[in-house]
């Protein structure tokens, strides 16, 4: 009797470690995409540890340049999405590529960025502030070593490469943690809403402002807060700018009576010069006075002396002085853009080029 009941026991067992192994064979061969013999060569060398069999996977890959592995990653990847997230005082926004906009819009290929960004979340989290803003900037390296959970983002990736079998790059990122007396806003163009993260954006294009304010209200901070992100979507601002005394006088100058009246003199004289013959060569001057004027204004690079994109009477200077709100901090993604020629125009808006 007691064999019977130790054969059941031993057979039992048999099958048991037999199906865990092939559950683990089949987890492994699903995120890597690597030929059976080569899951099965790294759950010999770890047979308890998927994770670390995975790794493995990967550094053969590299190491032995394997043919898929070498073929992908020789690719370019310029399509993608922008994700980004504000949220509690903290500010998150990423840049993922892929190869083809097909993929950007496939769901899992969100769910992918949106991990990336609760990873950026955790991040800058566990930051301290040290003054009013906490401000992270990370690139592709820094980025592949960063824990999304318990897994790194190069792991991702590579998963991430397999299963949509295209190059896939997480680019950079720029992380914010504010004090209580700052706010953040953050906005993506085309919007879609992050599948689970609450707070959180795709597109193709995003920015995360950050600002004060003094006296507006905290629907209006936010409503403005948005409406200033959508200009620097549109009108893509290289730097903050600095208001003088002179500009904040113009923006606080009331109209006096003597003001009016001298007002009322320019607009009589500007009636009586109408009426006088049209001199040619003066007016041909007039007119490129005006086009270089206009084009001033449209190839302005400082956000607050540019003309508010959604009242070009004003600019963004004046109307963040009339409504108490301060700029402090701004970034703005675009997907496949070069890092390089964007640092460069910020460098010389900056300089005042």
């Amino acid at each position: 009797m007691f064999g019977v009941i130790s054969r059941r026991f031993y057979h039992s067992s048999k099958v048991c470690m037999s199906a865990g192994r092939s559950s683990a064979l089949g987890k492994l061969r699903k995120s890597t995409g690597y030929s059976v013999a080569n899951c099965k060569k790294a759950l010999e060398l770890f047979p308890d540890d998927v994770s670390k069999a995975e790794e493995w996977l990967h550094a053969q890959a590299k190491q032995e340049g394997w043919a898929k592995w070498a073929k992908i990653q020789s690719r370019s990847a310029s399509q993608g999405l922008i994700g980004v997230f504000s949220k509690d005082k903290i500010g998150v926004m990423v840049e993922v590529n892929c190869e083809t906009d097909f993929v950007a819009k496939n769901a899992e290929f969100q769910q992918f960025v949106e991990n990336i960004m609760s990873g950026c979340v955790n991040h800058i989290s566990a930051s301290s502030v040290t003054g009013d803003i906490t401000k992270s900037l990370l690139n592709e390296a820094q980025l592949s070593e960063m824990k999304c959970d318990s897994t790194s983002v190069s792991e991702l990736v590579s998963s991430a490469l397999y299963k949509f079998n295209e190059k896939t790059v997480v680019k950079r990122a720029v992380c914010y943690k504010v004090a209580d007396n700052h706010h953040l806003s953050s906005l993506s163009h085309p919007s879609t809403p992050c599948p689970t993260l609450s707070g959180g954006s795709l597109g193709k294009y995003g920015t995360l402002l950050v600002y004060k304010d003094n006296k507006t209200s905290e629907e209006n901070v936010q409503n403005l807060g948005l409406n200033i992100c959508q200009h620097i979507i549109g009108m893509n601002p290289a730097s903050v700018g600095e208001l003088t005394e002179k500009d904040i006088a113009n923006f606080t100058r009331g109209e006096k009576p003597e003001e009016k009246e001298v007002e009322a003199t320019a607009r009589k004289q500007d009636v009586e010069d109408a009426e006088k013959p049209v001199d040619e060569s003066e007016q041909e001057t007039e007119e490129q006075d005006t086009v270089t004027s206009n084009l001033k204004d449209s190839e302005e690079t400082r956000l607050l002396f540019q003309p508010f994109l959604l009242d070009p009477n004003t600019s963004v200077g004046e109307t963040l002085f009339k409504n108490g709100l301060e700029i402090v901090d701004f970034e703005r993604f675009e997907c496949g853009e070069s890092t390089v020629e964007n640092a460069e125009a910020k460098e010389a808006s900056s300089a005042g080029i």
